[in-house]
């Protein structure tokens, strides 16, 4: 060997480095194992999302008891009452106290119509928006509001459950407990111009059990039809603290748990019949419900409709099936 290819040392010198192929090697393996961890990741990221709107369902219906047990009564869907339309608040607002929201509360008057006091300026803050009324994995911006339709607004993500006799409009609230509405809650009994409202259920009320009948779910929102208040055929993401009874602006805060198609088929779901009055969720193959004793329930996309509809009646009297 020439004296020059030889080091000091007297071996032969040696390039270090990659080849192309073992670089190629390398770059597929790092492919294949970031193929293989991404969807664990996602997963992983879904299942925290997932718990954070169990845990947002468990906050509300601890509200609602603990409303109970200051008031003997259940909050009102909304604060309308009989004769005439108008706008009133919601029970998104009367629960504000109870998941530790006093401050906000008070910026709103819950003894007028919505339209005529500071409702409308008080939905509208920037701190409206709050992550309890609002499931993580529905990838929502922040403090975005919503559109006009009816007023611009915060939006969420839960709504009431509300069941009405024969197929009558669940989502005018201002009619009877008694004959009509079955829901676990209902609008409130008032004066016409919407003052000193009232509940009218109560536990007492709820004669198929606590654990057999839903206060409150996600609800299902076209993807495309993210804050837009609604119109007929829409979604209804409108700001969830106000309604206008008799029209499809009280769908912002109650869902129909007898709706036809039952709870929807995802995000994409822009077919099925008044989509912005039914259940649904962001979450894969299933919706989250919590009950009236306050557990939450994941509950399959597939569940017959007449099992939700059971969960939505409170005393139907009715045994309902394993849905598991």
């Amino acid at each position: 060997m020439p004296l020059h290819a030889r080091s000091r040392s007297g071996f032969s010198r040696r390039n270090i480095g990659f080849t192309l192929v073992e670089l190629l090697v390398v770059i597929a393996i790092i492919g294949v194992l970031v193929a293989l961890l991404l969807p664990a990741v996602q997963a992983a990221r879904e299942s925290a999302r997932r718990t954070q709107c169990s845990n947002n369902l468990k906050q509300i219906g601890i509200a609602v008891h603990n409303f109970h047990d200051t008031t003997l009564k259940l909050p009102p869907v909304h604060l309308g009452g009989p004769g005439g339309i108008y706008k009133s608040g919601t029970g998104f607002i009367i629960l504000l106290p109870y998941v530790e929201q006093q401050a906000l509360y008070e910026k709103f008057d819950t003894t007028t119509e919505y339209d005529l006091s500071t409702n409308p300026a008080a939905a509208a803050l920037p701190g409206a928006g709050l992550k309890v009324y609002q499931c993580a994995s529905r990838g929502r911006a922040g403090n975005k509001m919503s559109d006009g339709n009816p007023q611009v607004g915060a939006t969420g993500d839960y709504a009431f459950c509300s069941v009405a006799f024969n197929g009558q409009n669940f989502q005018h609230q201002h009619q009877s407990p008694d004959t009509i509405l079955f829901g676990m809650m209902v609008g409130a009994a008032s004066k016409p111009n919407g003052t000193v409202w009232q509940s009218r259920t109560a536990f007492k009320d709820v004669t198929d059990g606590l654990t057999n009948t839903a206060m409150m779910g996600e609800k299902h929102i076209y993807v495309k039809d993210m804050y837009k208040g609604g119109s007929t055929g829409g979604s209804a993401d409108g700001n969830i603290y106000i309604t206008e009874q008799t029209t499809w602006y009280e769908c912002h805060s109650v869902r129909n748990m007898d709706h036809q198609d039952g709870i929807s088929r995802g995000l994409q779901d822009n077919f099925s019949f008044e989509r912005y009055k039914m259940f649904g969720s962001a979450h894969p193959e299933i919706c989250m419900f919590v009950l009236g004793d306050g557990s939450v329930r994941a509950i399959r996309r597939s569940v017959d409709r007449s099992i939700l509809r059971m969960l939505g009646d409170r005393r139907d009297g009715e045994v309902i099936p394993n849905f598991d």
